[in-house]
């Protein structure tokens, strides 16, 4: 299998496999409440048509936020809507850019936040998650030299996250020292602590802050997504002036049915419609890994992604989607994910979970033949 420089084109490869584990969009199917969104799509698209743009991006916002605990958002006047994360990410990257600012980014993360950070000319420095940890934040800040501090809350692909306390630490530090807060929360329905109202104490701090929010690793809408960039009020008209240049709207059609999925969502509640499919397919995953040298590296996360260590002084994650690959298994390298340091990130992979669940069963048992199969893989073959 051909080696890449990026976690994207692994994805590429991963969706045309038979056993796709690869990418971490929403594709666990629909439920049965779902389905009757699916048929009432002809509706939907008829009163998409008629409603004013203004009407429909304020019922889908307030939606979103509701469903997320962010009741201060609800009417947030400073957002923007892009077709993605990624171009929401770039806007950010263009922002920074224009005012020759420098950012300090989680290590590791998707690999496409650094990418187009320096594909925009920006320095980027890593920061690693044991950096944030409560004993760790004041000499963090302290010996910070960048402009902003980019985090990734939860964190694809380890789960990390901060609870409120640490939150409002992080955004103390940031007054204090001046630093622009960038916030990545496109897995925030996976966050493993209660929601609080993040943006409550972002706007009652004053500092300036860019969130971006997005749909598209939360539910089965086959990539109808829409990505929420919102930024404080000092910020606003840069980023505005920049978004301008490049869309004038998300499709309605798009944002009147991802309101239908977040209502949906909101009468069903999260876990029945959300968790409870990631955590069976968390379950049946860790069953194929029992016994190898592939060991979860995170086991309280709850985001729907699962983050394995390999055990085993030899094999790399490269050698190990190549392995796979001959299973018509597809799945993510760890190496990318460390954007700064490729070697460290070789000795992880990444499995999405955010499957059909029966679906998920099944490719599991094709995953642990696979396993099986390689002498080298079974537990203490690394010792």
């Amino acid at each position: 299998m051909e080696r890449f420089n990026n976690l994207t084109r692994y994805e590429h490869v991963g969706i045309n496999q038979a056993i796709n584990l690869a990418d971490g969009h929403a594709h666990q199917g629909q439920n049965s409440t779902q389905q009757a969104i699916v048929a009432d799509l002809p509706n939907i698209f008829e009163a998409a048509e008629n409603a004013l743009q203004a009407t429909t991006e304020r019922e889908f916002q307030r939606a979103f936020y509701t469903l997320a605990g962010q009741h201060s958002a609800v009417d947030h006047p400073r957002t923007m809507l892009c077709y993605s994360a990624s171009l929401s990410t770039d806007l950010v990257a263009t922002f920074l850019a224009s005012r020759n600012l420098t950012v300090g980014l989680l290590q590791p993360c998707f690999d496409n936040l650094a990418t187009i950070l320096r594909r925009r000319q920006v320095k980027v420095v890593p920061l690693g998650e044991e950096q944030f940890r409560p004993e760790s934040l004041d000499r963090t800040f302290a010996e910070l030299n960048t402009d902003a501090v980019f985090l990734t809350l939860p964190n694809n692909p380890t789960g990390f996250h901060l609870d409120q306390e640490q939150f409002r630490r992080v955004i103390d530090l940031c007054a204090e020292h001046q630093k622009i807060l960038i916030v990545d929360c496109t897995f925030r329905f996976f966050a493993p602590t209660p929601f609080w109202d993040q943006y409550a104490q972002l706007e009652e701090s004053g500092i300036s802050y860019v969130v971006v929010e997005d749909t598209g690793k939360t539910w089965p809408t086959q990539d109808l997504k829409c990505s929420i960039l919102a930024v404080s009020t000092d910020l606003h008209e840069s980023v505005l002036e920049l978004h301008n240049d490049i869309l004038l709207n998300v499709s309605p059609f798009i944002l009147q049915l991802l309101t239908a999925y977040l209502r949906d969502t909101e009468r069903n509640g999260l876990q029945q419609t959300i968790w409870s499919v990631v955590r069976a397919n968390r379950i049946s995953l860790r069953k194929a890994l029992e016994g190898t040298v592939l060991v979860p590296a995170h086991p309280e996360s709850t985001i729907s992604v699962e983050w394995v260590r390999i055990d085993h002084p030899s094999l790399r994650s490269d050698d190990l989607v190549e392995m796979l690959a001959k299973s018509q298994v597809g799945i993510l390298p760890g190496d990318h994910f460390y954007w700064d340091d490729h070697e460290t990130g070789s000795h992880f992979i990444r499995f999405a979970l955010a499957r059909e669940e029966r679906w998920f069963a099944t490719a599991c048992g094709s995953l642990r033949e696979a396993l099986l199969a390689r002498p080298e893989l079974i537990e203490g073959a690394g010792s």
